[in-house]
């Protein structure tokens, strides 16, 4: 009887563990993290020299140190770019980060590279939702591509720096 007590508290004491909310954020901070994704693109050949192209990015970010704003949250981007003789004339990209616990954050980007090389720029931070209501904040990043797993797609890693302030 009395293991069996011990089971059942073991088991109670799980549960609540699993069930706890994770940590308050703090009303300000920064964290790295890295993205890995994919995307797929719709393209528009404009003579020789120029081309424009949608794309719509599927993602997670991780921060390095396991915890924080954008570990583990899911990402969508949908963006476009103009190249010019393989460089970006333009690159604009909206995303939505969702975290685990549901609330989101918004941000845009602008950036600079060659297609199918390495980019950069940097995000701001536009809003959120839940607890991220009111956040502002920006980012700089760098874009890797990878080799396509699958023809029509292409996988991206970036690793950035943000930084925020919540209300």
């Amino acid at each position: 009887m009395r293991n069996a007590m011990g089971a059942i508290l073991w088991f109670v004491s799980a549960l609540s563990a699993v069930a706890e909310e994770p940590a308050p954020l703090p009303k300000e901070g920064s964290s790295s993290t890295i993205t890995i994704g994919s995307l797929t693109a719709k393209v528009l050949p404009l003579g020789k020299d120029r081309v424009q192209f949608s794309f719509e990015f599927l993602g997670a970010s991780v921060s390095d140190d396991g915890k924080g704003l954008t570990h583990n949250a899911s990402v969508r981007c949908i963006g476009s770019v103009h190249a010019v003789n393989g460089a970006y004339e333009t690159f604009t990209n909206s995303c939505i980060l969702t975290r685990p616990d549901g609330d989101q954050l918004f941000l845009t980007d602008k950036g600079t590279g060659r297609l199918g090389g390495q980019s950069q720029g940097t995000s701001t931070i536009t809003g959120g939702t839940g607890k991220l209501a009111g956040i502002t904040g920006t980012s700089e990043w760098t874009r890797y591509n990878v080799r396509s797993a699958l023809e029509g797609t292409a996988q991206t890693v970036t690793r950035s720096k943000l930084s925020y302030k919540l209300p």
